[in-house]
């Protein structure tokens, strides 16, 4: 076995790895750039980590053939030495191939859906960190075995021993340098690209906490840092979808507090008053005063409504249903006649949906002094006579608007309130509104504070009930909406 010089074995080793190194560029095309881009890193890890040992393999198969070393003895251990210089460099590459990835996903080329594989960072680190364990200490144990054997050749005395122990100290040295100075370079690179994806990842989350939710994280890696990226942006989606909801829900709250009354209407021996509070951004309640169109008419017509259920199903029942009934209020006709008129087109709108509207509507006549009303299934109105301290219920055996379309009301007729005498009109956010404790507010409350404030406006009357109903329920959000309406005698 010829003993090669140092250029010669450089040569052996260099030449097979150049012809390696000419043909990366094709295969980084085909193999690496063709892959999606959260496959390339790894793409890349692998073509130049084969490129090292192919190359690797060639000078072992050129110093067998032409210099007749041992392929397996002299062959393996250059392959492995080789090899071992391949794994650091193509995890260098492969981080210089995901920070370039990372750069053109801030350019705006970016992936941001979560990775449909992961790789996570555990398991990356271990089969790293265990393959460079184990390559690490088979090379130094080769190094030993080598410097062992080629110490039991030398002729050992006192003068000899302390230089070749240096010598072989030092080459154990060098390999242990050399794996060293590798390590701390993946360790640097990586660090770095992690810096990358923290910092950015932070000032989203930081723009998003403040309320800018125009960027989304680039999703660059297919381990758990973009599985969080991903899901931040369904985050940043969602939170965008829940904006735009809530202006949604904005302007329609503010449609419908237009729909509401903007003043009490004046009439002869009446004051009237009326309040509307929503339990959520849109409400299900109304209440409307509709004045008579026919000449002279000076008949006026009190709506109180409920909707069943919340949200914008509500509010979209709500206003169609106080368009309905505002539509047919204002045509000729009783008052059983207008509410049958609405309920038939309701019903024909909303019969298959299961929702419906309890109505109480009252026609006040000041000139012949009576009230005509239609109760639709709403809670029955409290009626308080001062002169004698007594209650009554306007109770009705009507069923809600929209459940069947052939249905034939019913109204009444009572005398307009005299002087003192109170009509309260309200929607069960009222009656039923619950403390803490799940005690109801109740029907016993509502005719306390009648019978307390029975001097007062109909306005402070209102104030009154609306003040007490939410001290009762305490901070939160309420369960329905409150809605109430006080008609109230006065002196001529």
């Amino acid at each position: 076995m010829v003993k090669l010089p140092v250029w010669e074995l450089g040569l052996i080793i260099l030449i097979p790895l150049a012809l390696a190194w000419a043909a990366r560029p094709y295969a980084q095309r085909k193999l690496v750039e063709s892959a999606p881009p959260l496959r390339q890193p790894l793409r890349q890890f692998q073509m130049d980590l084969t490129l090292f040992l192919a190359g690797g393999l060639g000078s072992a198969v050129v110093m067998f053939a032409a210099y007749h070393y041992p392929l397996i003895q002299s062959g393996m251990k250059l392959v492995l030495g080789i090899f071992t210089v391949g794994l650091f460099a193509g995890l260098d590459m492969a981080l210089a191939r995901e920070r370039a990835i990372i750069r053109r996903a801030l350019a705006g080329d970016a992936w941001y859906e979560p990775p449909r594989r992961i790789v996570t960072m555990t398991r990356k680190f271990s089969l790293v960190a265990l393959l460079i364990l184990a390559l690490s200490t088979a090379i130094i144990l080769l190094v030993m075995v080598r410097d062992l054997n080629w110490l039991a050749t030398q002729e050992l005395n006192l003068l000899t021993l302390d230089e070749l122990g240096r010598s072989v100290l030092a080459e154990i040295l060098f390999v242990m340098g050399f794996l060293t100075v590798m390590v701390t370079n993946l360790v640097v690179s990586y660090t770095r690209n992690l810096r990358i994806l923290f910092n950015l990842q932070t000032k989203i989350l930081e723009n998003v906490t403040n309320g800018d939710l125009s960027s989304r994280v680039p999703v660059t890696t297919s381990d758990e840092l973009g599985l969080i990226a991903g899901h931040t942006n369904a985050m940043i989606i969602s939170l965008r979808e829940g904006e735009r909801m809530r202006d949604g829900l904005r302007i329609a709250r503010e449609v419908q507090q237009h729909f509401l009354p903007h003043r009490a209407p004046r009439m002869p021996r009446l004051d009237i008053a009326g309040v509307s509070l929503f339990s959520d951004e849109t409400g299900g309640d109304f209440y409307d005063f509709v004045a008579c169109e026919a000449d002279n008419c000076g008949q006026m017509a009190v709506a109180v409504g409920d909707v069943s259920g919340h949200g914008i199903g509500a509010a979209l029942l709500m206003a169609a249903g106080r368009a309905v009934i505002r539509q047919n209020a204002t045509t000729p006709g009783s008052a059983t006649e207008n509410i049958r008129r609405a309920n038939m087109h309701l019903s024909r709108d909303i019969g298959d949906t299961g929702r419906f509207m309890t109505l109480f509507f009252a026609v006040i006549d000041p000139v012949n002094e009576r009230i005509t009303w239609v109760n639709a299934g709403h809670q029955p109105p409290q009626f308080y006579d001062p002169a004698t301290d007594e209650f009554s219920e306007l109770k009705g055996r009507d069923i809600p608007l929209g459940v069947e379309p052939d249905w034939m009301y019913h109204e009444r007729v009572m005398d307009m309130p005299r002087p003192g005498q109170i009509l309260c009109i309200c929607t069960d956010g009222v009656w039923e509104a619950r403390n803490g404790r799940g005690e109801m507010f109740g029907r016993d409350r509502i005719r306390a504070i009648l019978r307390e404030d029975r001097d007062r406006t109909a306005e402070e009357i209102v104030r009154a009930v609306c003040d007490r109903v939410l001290e009762f329920t305490g901070p939160g959000r309420r369960e329905d909406d409150l809605t109430l309406v006080i008609v109230k005698g006065v002196a001529r």
